[in-house]
């Protein structure tokens, strides 16, 4: 599939907001270095954003991940793993504000199944869903050796009404502006997404193929990835890809990309 497309819509009425859908504060987390292959202190803020977007195409609209659940405390809380956890706002009050509320909304989009990304996955029961074949398949067999996968809620996701399976990119409204992009190596069936915006440029949401900036600097995949090959092979194409278009790579858990990143109500062009 082309991803430059000569006959792709006028995009001027594409935009993308993004939303608080919780943080994960790994401060003095001693599993941090077994995790993420460096210690601590070779990132400048040991901790994790965890945004969702909302993707607005001539109307239609299409949600990237589900974050943390909304019943996340709003104060952080210590968690099982060792990580605080927390979420202030809730995804349902951020689209509600702008008039969007979960029911309304076509598409919905899992750059994986783990916990962080899915969940408030109940609001979208009823919602076309785009997911790889492979990432649910990974997932269902995973069971809960996994630490990142939580088995009933995987179970539950995969009776989705109206569950579409991938096998590689897709092009999301049939315009070439938005197109998810298989990118296996963190899960089996990982994926990222491409927004071409007119006025900020393109931009890639990159879900876990990359968690930290810094990772680019020490080269270096985190040892839980399903894959190091894949992971390596996966980042590569989304550097190259940015490179291509004159884009932006969005690491969506880099807490120092997301506070610099304006929040729902406003949103990019």
């Amino acid at each position: 599939m082309a991803l430059n497309s000569c006959q792709a819509a006028e995009p001027s009425a594409l935009r993308l907001y993004v939303l608080d859908c919780g943080y994960m504060d790994m401060a003095g987390w001693e599993d941090f270095e077994t995790f993420f292959g460096v210690p601590l202190t070779a990132v400048e803020k040991p901790a994790q954003a965890n945004p969702c977007f909302l993707v607005v195409n001539n109307g239609n609209t299409l949600l990237w991940d589900a974050g943390l659940s909304d019943a996340t405390p709003s104060e952080p809380f210590i968690t099982e793993f060792g990580v605080m956890f927390s979420m202030p706002t809730k995804l349902r009050d951020q689209l509600e504000l702008i008039e969007i509320p979960p029911q309304s909304i076509d598409y919905f989009a899992i750059s994986h199944l783990h916990f962080d990304h899915i969940g408030n996955w109940a609001y979208f029961i009823h919602t076309d869903t785009f997911l790889q074949e492979a990432e649910l398949q990974a997932a269902l067999m995973s069971g809960n050796e996994n630490i990142g996968y939580v088995e009933d809620t995987v179970r539950e996701i995969a009776k989705f009404e109206d569950l579409i399976l991938l096998d590689g990119d897709h092009d999301v409204f049939g315009d070439g502006l938005v197109t998810i992009l298989s990118t296996p190596g963190h899960t089996a069936g990982h994926q990222a997404l491409l927004v071409k915006l007119k006025n900020y440029g393109p931009i890639i949401l990159s879900g876990d193929t990359v968690h930290f900036s810094e990772e680019l600097t020490h080269e270096v995949s985190p040892v839980f990835n399903d894959s190091n090959q894949e992971s390596i092979a996966s980042l590569a194409r989304l550097i190259a890809l940015k490179t291509s278009l004159k884009g932006h790579l969005w690491i969506q858990h880099d807490p120092m990309q997301h506070q610099n990143r304006k929040l729902s109500p406003e949103f990019y062009d």
